[in-house]
């Protein structure tokens, strides 16, 4: 048991006077997205990737960026869809649609010395 102390569900953030971050409403800027993505980049992890695609499609409006990638709304939300495979070429477009574009650059390690 609790012995007396106050519990909280952490799932109830409005019990906690908190909202969920909503990271849509802050990729506004090319500046701001190319921060953000270059970050989920940098963690390697593909699915984090994707899910922050997500989120800067979102942003900027799922259809809004389907047409100027040359896809369809319904294939923009697939391809972003949690455990789904997106073709490279797909993200490539939504990415050109969004005003971005891959930059491959040197891993940044710490010194050895």
């Amino acid at each position: 048991m609790n012995q007396g102390h106050d519990t909280f569900d952490l799932d109830d953030l409005a019990a906690l006077g908190l909202t969920r971050f909503d990271p849509t409403q802050h990729l506004t800027s090319p500046d701001a997205i190319a921060a953000y993505m270059s970050e989920i980049v940098a963690t390697g992890n593909a699915e984090l990737f994707q899910s922050a695609m997500n989120d800067v499609v979102r942003a900027h409006g799922m259809g809004k960026v389907a047409a100027k990638a040359d896809i369809t709304r319904e294939g923009a939300y697939k391809a972003l869809r949690e455990g789904s495979k997106p073709r490279f070429e797909t993200i490539l477009k939504m990415l050109d649609a969004l005003g971005m574009q891959f930059a491959i650059v040197p891993k940044v390690t710490p010194d050895a010395g």
